[in-house]
C-alpha cells in the first residue's frame, strides 16, 4: 500500500507498507526508481547498505530493523531483523516496510509530529528525518538485547542439570543472537558508508553541518548496539559451553556409577556359579551353606566399594 504525506517546504513522504508488484511498478514509473533498487527493496534478507546513484541523485539506505514476529524462547524464527528501506530523491522521502516491521511507519509519524511540535515552521531536511528515525530503530536493538539478556539469565537458574526444554530455549536464543549481531555489524557498515560518501567536498553526497553532526552521533549509537550485541552473544556462548560441560560431567558420573555397580554385581553370579556346579565343594552340603555363599559374595563387593571410595572413584 502506497500513501503520500505532505511535510513542509515542499517536502513529501511516501510510505510503502507491505508492497506488492503494483506498488513497485508505481515507484518505478512515478518516482523513477531504478530496477536495481527495486530488487533491493523486494529482498526480505537484504543486508544493510547505503548506495547513492549519481545519475538520478537518489540515495538508498537499508537498515536492518528488529522484527515484530515470534520473540519467545521457544521460537525457531531466524529472521530476527528485517530490512527497512529509505530512499531520498529530490523532495521525496520514500520508506518501504515489510509485514514484520510495519511499526516503523508509525514510528516515523511520531518523529515527524515531534519535529512539527518543536517548531512552527520546521526546516529539517529529509536526511535529518531519516537519521532521527534510525536513532529510534537503534533503540529497538538495545531493547531486544535487554530482553534476550533477561531470557538468558532465567536459563542460568537450573538445578543440577538443565532440562531438555531449557537446552532447546538456550539453543534458540544463541541462534537469534547470532543473527542480531550480524545485522548490527551490517548496520554499522551502512552508516559508515554514508559517512565515507559525504565527508569530503568532492563526494557525491552533500550534507549540511547539522546533518553531519546527526550522522556522527548516529554512528556512535549503532556501534554501541553492535558492541552490546557482541557481548550478549559471547555471554550466551559461555552459557552454552557451561550447559555442555554440566551435561558431559553428568554423563561421566552416570557412566562411572554404572561401571562400578556392574563390577560389584558381577561377583554374585561367579560365586553362585561355582556353588551350582555338579561337583563337591567344601561345606556345600551344610544347611547354612547358602548363607556362606552370600557372605562370600558380599565381602568382595564391600571390599571393592571401599577401595573405589578410598581412591575417589565413586
Amino acid at each position: 500500500m502506497l500513501e503520500q504525506h505532505q511535510l513542509w517546504q515542499g517536502l513529501s513522504w511516501v510510505s510503502v507498507d507491505q508492497p506488492d508488484t503494483h506498488d513497485f511498478n508505481q515507484l518505478r514509473d512515478t518516482y523513477h526508481i531504478k530496477k536495481k533498487y527495486i530488487g533491493y527493496m523486494r529482498d526480505i534478507r537484504e543486508r544493510a547498505r547505503f548506495d547513492y546513484d549519481t545519475e538520478t541523485s537518489c540515495s538508498l539506505l537499508i537498515f536492518r530493523s528488529v522484527n515484530q514476529g515470534e520473540e519467545g524462547l521457544d521460537s525457531t524464527e531466524i529472521l530476527e531483523t528485517v530490512p527497512f528501506c529509505i530512499l531520498i530523491k529530490g523532495q521525496n522521502l520514500i520508506t518501504v516496510t515489510h509485514p514484520r516491521n510495519m511499526y516503523v511507519t508509525n514510528l516515523l509519524k511520531t518523529v515527524i509530529s515531534e519535529l512539527k511540535a518543536e517548531k512552527e515552521l520546521p526546516t529539517d531536511s529529509l536526511m535529518t528525518i531519516a537519521f532521527n528515525l534510525i536513532f529510534r530503530l537503534n533503540e529497538k536493538y538495545l531493547d531486544r538485547i535487554d530482553d534476550m539478556n533477561k531470557a538468558r539469565e532465567s536459563l542460568e537458574t537450573f538445578q543440577k542439570r538443565p532440562s531438555n526444554k531449557q537446552i532447546t530455549q538456550l539453543s534458540n536464543l544463541d541462534k537469534r543472537l547470532v543473527y542480531l549481531k550480524t545485522a548490527a555489524d551490517n548496520n554499522v557498515i551502512a552508516i559508515r558508508q554514508v559517512q565515507v560518501m559525504s565527508d569530503a567536498d568532492d563526494d557525491p553526497l552533500t550534507l549540511s553541518a547539522s546533518e553531519m553532526q546527526h550522522l556522527k552521533d548516529l554512528g556512535v549509537e549503532v556501534e554501541q548496539s553492535r558492541e552490546m550485541a557482541n557481548i550478549a552473544a559471547e555471554i550466551a556462548e559461555q552459557v552454552v559451553n557451561s550447559y555442555s560441560n554440566i551435561l558431559d560431567n553428568s554423563l561421566n558420573n552416570t557412566m562411572r556409577l554404572l561401571t562400578v555397580w556392574s563390577l560389584a554385581l558381577a561377583i554374585p553370579p561367579i560365586v553362585s556359579g561355582f556353588w551350582g556346579m555338579n561337583m563337591p565343594l567344601p561345606l556345600s552340603k551344610e544347611p547354612w551353606g547358602w548363607l556362606l555363599s552370600i557372605a562370600i559374595s558380599v565381602v568382595p563387593i564391600a571390599l571393592l566399594l571401599w577401595y573405589l571410595k578410598r581412591h575417589h572413584d565413586i
